[in-house]
């Protein structure tokens, strides 16, 4: 028996990126984060996702990140490709960021 995939839906897929920078945020920081609690929290967002396949997710986001020459999480390997809505919802990511910074 095999099951359909589900397309990942923008919401989901922003709130992973959300997630990955947060965790990258505390690795640049040196603090201690546990990924575990991370994805406990972050899973009841993503419209029934299994953990391998947030999991897999996060190491979508890091092959986006080495294509555009940024750091990655720690753990998170590069998976061989990532979509090139994750590099889209990445680059404005790090606007807004920059944008909240700069407002700051």
């Amino acid at each position: 028996m095999t099951t359909k995939r589900k397309n990942w839906t923008e919401q989901e897929q922003r709130e992973v990126i959300r997630v990955y920078f947060h965790m990258l945020a505390c690795q640049a920081a040196g603090a201690k984060y546990n990924k575990a609690a991370f994805c406990r929290a972050t899973l009841p967002k993503l419209n029934n996702r299994t953990r391998g396949s947030y999991e897999m997710k996060l190491m979508n986001v890091s092959a986006a990140m080495v294509a555009l020459g940024l750091p990655i999480v720690k753990g998170y390997k590069p998976y061989g490709h990532a979509q090139k809505s994750l590099t889209v919802y990445i680059k404005e990511a790090l606007i807004q960021s920059d944008l909240e910074r700069a407002a700051a």
